[in-house]
């Protein structure tokens, strides 16, 4: 039996239907351009007030509960990454210690031709991200977001 359409729709794949133009070949990328060395999604608690982190990989303890108390502040870039949902690619961190770069890559979906952010994709990294990964990068996120709006 079909399965029924969801009302969101992910950007990047609709970017690449439209444009007829697919991710990059893989033999063009260079693997090391993806050199992540943590990374966290983080979501609004259920006040919608604050980002909570609600998944990690590669964060010491002591660093998430730092990046917890960061975001509370509206100023901290993966706040402004929800609140202006544009993402940010290699910029610096705003604190000291843990890798040279951060990526921040809002997670999106569109609901009756509404964008509605559902969270934040924060990586961070030494080298800056090669150019060919930034759509994978984006896809995932998107990937994300649809597997958030799913859940909730």
């Amino acid at each position: 039996m079909p399965r029924a359409r969801s009302s969101s729709s992910v950007r990047g794949a609709r970017a690449c239907r439209r444009s007829r133009v697919g991710p990059p070949a893989a033999p063009r990328l260079d693997h090391r351009g993806l050199d992540v060395e943590s990374a966290a999604i983080l979501v609004p608690d259920e006040a919608r007030e604050h980002l909570e982190i609600a998944a990690s990989v590669g964060l010491p303890q002591a660093a998430v509960a730092g990046l917890a108390s960061a975001v509370r502040n509206p100023d901290h870039p993966i706040a402004r990454t929800f609140a202006a949902p544009v993402a940010s690619f290699d910029v610096l961190p705003t604190a000291p210690g843990g890798p040279a770069l951060r990526t921040h890559v809002p997670l999106v979906v569109t609901r009756g031709g509404v964008e509605i952010v559902l969270g934040v994709l924060a990586l961070a990294h030494e080298r800056p991200i090669d150019a060919g990964w930034r759509p994978i990068l984006q896809a995932g996120a998107d990937l994300v977001a649809v597997a958030i709006e799913r859940g909730s």
